[in-house]
């Protein structure tokens, strides 16, 4: 019996070459299985999970890998952009973690700060972000925090120790813009008060316009992207930027390390801003056949080097420095190995 099941699944296969179906022969790329021929993507549909909604800087950058990837996937399949929104990406991060399908055709994109809410055994946190498959990151984005111009206080050293809290907004525990102001706060006494419960980034910004708040922090090439006519026209500015130096872009601006109140300060301080190195990485859920993995990683890079995209990319602003799927993993191992007494403190310091 078990003899003609196997002749069966032999015939089964054989009938699929054609198609090409995961489970087949070879399905570990390490065992030199056979390449992911085109008909396998042909006529199917790719669906990025972005953890946060539309408008917002994930979501720009999905939709700008969803137009040119397609060119470099075999088959070129459709790419569509799924929002779902929660927690600082948390709720994709679970989803793509546990409920995707791993057959190739979910890419996740949530935000890279979750390995804080990892370290840090964040409610909720279903996932080990090491077990992921990762294609690649986007961006080496520092943290910076803009102000309203007409703010009391606008300057991040008359914020040290002053009398008038500067209210600026977040999505959530998990994301840079509520972690990175209360981090901020604890390392050098600046009076800056985090605001949770905006869907996106983009409502935060809304928040700022309408005068519920006075910033926010988040990553530099967000804010070139989609704040850049605030800075042009004087309507805000970069008060403060994280990093051990300070930005290209940005010499003027002061660095948070350099009012940091001790060395732990200075710790948690670096802690903050190493999600940036691995800005908006894009990932396959645990289990996906490595031989689509592969794919999909070499899709990922040839989008990063295509002039059609890279034009596209200039257009809005947006300069893409990725890292590769070993980077991604060395930067992870590094952050979730941090001292169990500094992991708790950070806890702390980003408890609602």
């Amino acid at each position: 019996m078990h003899g003609v099941r196997r002749r069966a699944g032999r015939f089964i296969c054989a009938l699929a070459a054609a198609a090409w179906l995961p489970g087949c022969a070879g399905t570990d790329a390490s065992r030199g299985g056979t390449a992911v021929p085109a008909e396998f993507y042909r006529g199917k549909t790719i669906s990025i999970i972005v953890g946060s909604g539309a408008g917002g800087g994930f979501d720009t950058t999905a939709r700008l890998v969803a137009r040119h990837i397609q060119r470099h996937i075999p088959g070129s399949p459709t790419i569509i952009v799924v929002n779902m929104p929660g927690g600082g990406g948390l709720v994709a991060a679970n989803h793509v973690f546990s409920a995707a399908p791993k057959d190739g055709t979910t890419i996740g994109l949530f935000h890279e700060a979750q390995m804080m809410n990892q370290l840090t055994g964040g409610e909720g946190v279903n996932f080990d972000l090491r077990e992921f498959n990762w294609l690649g990151s986007s961006y080496d984005d520092p943290n910076v925090c803009i102000i309203r111009r007409d703010a009391p206080v606008t300057s991040f050293k008359a914020m040290i120790g002053s009398s008038n809290p500067v209210a600026v907004g977040g999505t959530g525990p998990g994301s840079n813009t509520y972690d990175a102001p209360r981090v901020l706060a604890a390392a050098t006494g600046a009076t800056l008060r985090a605001v949770a419960g905006y869907p996106t980034t983009n409502d935060v910004r809304l928040g700022v316009e309408r005068g519920e708040i006075q910033g926010m922090c988040l990553g530099w090439e967000s804010v070139k992207s989609a704040s850049s006519q605030w800075l042009q026209d004087g309507y805000a500015k970069v008060f403060v930027q994280n990093g051990t130096s300070r930005h290209k872009d940005l010499p003027d601006i002061p660095l948070a390390l350099e009012f940091a109140r001790d060395e732990q300060s200075r710790v948690l301080l670096r802690l903050v801003d190493a999600p940036g190195s691995m800005a908006k990485p894009f990932t396959l859920p645990p289990g996906v056949d490595l031989r689509l993995v592969e794919v999909m990683r070499g899709a990922l890079a040839a989008t990063y080097r295509d002039p059609a995209f890279l034009e596209d990319a200039r257009k809005m602003q947006l300069e893409f420095q990725p890292k590769d799927a070993g980077q991604i993993q060395e930067i992870l191992s590094d952050v979730l190995s941090t001292p169990p007494d500094i992991a708790a403190r950070y806890r702390e310091i980003i408890q609602p």
